[in-house]
């Protein structure tokens, strides 16, 4: 083949690429545009499956659609978390499974808005399972679900709560006030955590006076003493929390060995 010949091939070929590559930033608009159509509708599973087809087009046209791939990511980005929301009531390891994709995507892009975004829904989600869970007495699954929620978002209140409440059901009452005040700590400045942070305070000190209760009816009187001292952690107390030290102290009334923590206690009430 001479010179010129091949000139003719190398300059065909280039066209036929150019070709190719022009044709796949077409269809990837294409497809780009089923997606946007189907988000619209709200349509999220299948804007997921439109808008991944558009973006292994646009990577195969490579630079001529860096454009077009951007925004093909941002909104495959948005519709993986919007599916996951969408559906979780009604299947939760379906929106778990979804956007656990999505912030692998998200972190693959380096897109760390998005990550802190998949990572407190992920965290949301596996607390309410581990609260499913729990209610099932499935207590070692619902731990771990609370488990990996603060992987994703570390001191969320709201895992460290059921944690608690785990040992809490397992009479675990060391471990249970150590969750209860982590919950405390990591919840007391925020508002939104208001009301589990007053949970969390009420079974501690509910706790803590049970067994204040059962070393007294054991005739362990220093013991008892401890615990209604420890209860004193989380005052204020609740109304019902209120009730069950008013039954320990009528109780106690007639105890020398306990009537001097009762007093501290009342003091420390009012």
């Amino acid at each position: 083949m001479n010179m010129f010949k091949k000139s003719l091939l190398m300059i065909g070929l280039i066209f036929f690429s150019a070709g190719i590559f022009a044709q796949s930033v077409v269809d990837a608009g294409v497809k780009y545009n089923d997606g946007n159509n189907a988000y619209n509708e709200k349509n999220y599973a299948g804007a997921i499956e439109m808008y991944s087809e558009a973006l292994d087009l646009a990577t195969k046209a490579g630079p001529e659609a860096e454009e077009l791939k951007g925004k093909i990511e941002t909104q495959l980005t948005n519709s993986y978390l919007k599916q996951g929301v969408s559906i979780y009531k009604t299947d939760i390891d379906g929106a778990l499974v979804t956007l656990d994709k999505g912030y692998a995507f998200a972190k693959g892009l380096n897109d760390t808005k998005s990550v802190q975004k998949f990572a407190s829904t992920i965290a949301q989600l596996r607390t309410k399972k581990g609260d499913d869970l729990r209610d099932e007495g499935k207590l070692d699954e619902a731990y771990s679900e609370y488990e990996i929620a603060l992987n994703m978002k570390p001191n969320y209140p709201k895992s460290l709560y059921g944690q608690g409440m785990v040992f809490k059901e397992k009479d675990d009452l060391e471990k249970m006030t150590e969750k209860m005040d982590l919950v405390i700590k990591y919840g007391g400045d925020n508002p939104k955590m208001e009301s589990i942070v007053a949970a969390a305070k009420a079974n501690a000190a509910r706790s803590l006076l049970a067994k204040a209760a059962e070393e007294l009816n054991g005739e362990k009187y220093n013991k008892a003493s401890e615990y209604i001292d420890l209860s004193m952690t989380y005052v204020p107390f609740d109304e019902g929390t209120m009730a069950i030290f008013d039954q320990i102290a009528d109780q106690a009334i007639a105890i020398p060995e306990v009537t001097e923590t009762i007093q501290k206690a009342k003091e420390t009430l009012n």
